[in-house]
């Protein structure tokens, strides 16, 4: 299979495996939103797990960044193939001991941090949090492994197995939220570790055939750790948006967390999409370009790299712009969910819309920077940013409450995307958004198609017969009208997909 071959088929495998991962985060939402709703209890677990969240990404979320370069080099040299495994334990085991050690500070730490962080809490809603919190401080280390695990397996330019791991620890946490979350809302916070672990083993299993006595030179760990360096500083503060939103919305009234909680949830799930069934596999390619062929490789490389991306986020976009009410409720709506909140989560996804392109984009770009080594740039743009976007905020909420919180982290994830592709391309050159625009254009007339396919659908009547909700009908028909239009007007990224899936078909007859 030639490279670019071998590239599209992984965009499709992975965004495949997304795709079938968010439709069973979108089912684990949706039995949480019918036993609990936006209720105090929903509440206590988004307060919960947005800290583990946060101080796994601190710890970790960076680490692919630097990672992933040092490894490709080494895995690619044929001489350097065992100290690349030696490198990759060492890391892993570091990894481990420091995750290890905040998860069970944050087991032990559980109250007081709790009632700093969310004093405006009524004390039994506050004692539900700590008693989530320490059920879900495990987090710290599962996520961390995950993120260590990828970075191997992608410097190795391996994608399918990781995202599948996602996949199996989504679904087996689902089928047990199914089953026994109408007991206890902790039975969610145990669903939730459920999938992370299945996802750690999936990853652990593989590479433990690989296993090397860990062993690094001090030429890699130098260059690892001044490359991390100001990429932990930055995520120290950049991270800890998501809890700044929790603690806002902790100030409104009871539901308002959870809203939050379900609208940046359902954003993290559509993310899943333009970020890593392209940034992800880009990385460890645009590195081995830049090896090989220079800033002149690199840059054409992006630019297939960004096309791609336009084509992911121009329908999703769109697609949840226009319908995002009609699909929260479809979802959503059963139970303990009432229509208000549809009404409510519906809208802050529009008024999130910015974070998706932003944060898509803005991932694509700031990997440019980090393929070149310079950590510091997209860190010192992503600092400015959120203290402009945290401005915003605070001063929004105090005029039109929950909504600020949204329209702040669009604005800030827009301003830094933008900031990002301006720098980058006077560093390397315009030419990493080639045929951007016309991609853009072409996105646009069959997205536009797409949502007239699904408004008909919408519009049919069917939902008299159809009990789990036109978007699941909606959804597939405005993705197979938009693949149309896409070829119609002669995509050349569109055509090559079914070039793959015809040649896959082929070799199997």
């Amino acid at each position: 299979m030639s490279a670019p071959t071998r590239t599209a088929f992984n965009v499709f495998s992975v965004s495949a495996a997304s795709l079938v991962q968010i439709i069973n985060q979108f089912l684990f939402f949706s039995v949480l939103a019918a036993y609990y709703g936006a209720s105090q209890a929903s509440d206590a677990l988004a307060a919960a797990l947005v800290l583990p969240s946060v101080l796994a990404a601190i710890i970790s979320g960076s680490l692919a960044y630097v990672l992933v370069p040092e490894l490709v080099a080494k895995f690619e040299d044929d001489g350097q193939q065992r100290a690349g495994w030696q490198l990759a334990f060492y890391v892993g085991i570091i990894t481990v001991v420091i995750s290890g050690a905040i998860s069970i500070s944050l087991l032990l730490a559980a109250e007081p941090v709790c009632g700093w962080l969310y004093d405006d809490m009524a004390p039994d809603d506050r004692a539900q949090t700590v008693r989530l919190l320490k059920i879900l401080s495990v987090q710290v280390v599962l996520l961390s492994l995950i993120s260590w695990a990828q970075s191997v397996f992608h410097s190795r330019h391996q994608f399918v197995l990781p995202a599948l791991g996602g996949v199996l620890g989504t679904a087996l946490g689902l089928v047990l939220a199914m089953q026994q979350g109408h007991r206890d809302i902790a039975v969610f916070a145990w669903a939730i570790n459920l999938g992370g672990l299945v996802s750690v083993l999936i990853h652990l299993v593989p590479l433990a055939t690989q296993w090397t006595q860990p062993k690094a030179d001090q030429a890699s760990l130098w260059r690892l750790a001044l490359a991390l360096a100001p990429l932990l500083l930055g995520a120290a503060f950049i991270r800890l948006d998501p809890l700044v939103d929790r603690v806002l919305a902790s100030e409104l009234d009871s539901g308002s967390i959870a809203h939050v909680n379900y609208a940046q949830r359902i954003m993290a799930a559509l993310l899943a999409v333009g970020t890593s069934s392209l940034s992800v596999i880009a990385f460890p390619q645009l590195a081995q370009q830049l090896t090989a062929s220079g800033k002149e490789g690199m840059a054409s490389y992006f630019a297939l790299a960004f096309r791609r991306l336009v084509l992911l986020v121009v329908p999703i976009a769109m697609g949840f712009s226009v319908f995002s009410v009609r699909i929260i409720s479809d979802l959503l709506q059963r139970g303990e969910f009432t229509s208000e909140d549809s009404r409510v989560v519906g809208l802050l996804v529009v008024a999130l819309m910015g974070m998706f392109a932003g944060a898509s984009s803005g991932e694509l770009l700031a990997r440019g920077f980090y393929v070149l080594g310079d950590t510091k740039t997209p860190t010192i743009v992503g600092v400015i940013m959120l203290v402009i976007g945290l401005t915003a905020k605070v001063v929004m909420f105090k005029f039109i409450g929950i909504w600020g919180i949204a329209a702040g982290v669009s604005g800030y994830f827009l301003l830094s995307a933008f900031t990002m592709a301006c720098i980058l391309a006077a560093r390397v050159g315009p030419r990493i958004f080639a045929g951007a625009l016309p991609y853009a254009l072409q996105a646009i007339l069959s997205a536009s198609a797409a949502c007239g396919c699904s408004a008909l659908v919408y519009g049919s009547g069917l939902d008299r017969v159809v009990p789990f909700g036109l978007t699941w009908l909606a959804g597939p028909a405005g993705a197979l009208v938009y693949a149309m239009g896409l070829l119609a007007l002669r995509n050349t990224e569109m055509w090559q997909l079914v070039d793959v899936v015809r040649g896959k078909l082929t070799r199997k007859v």
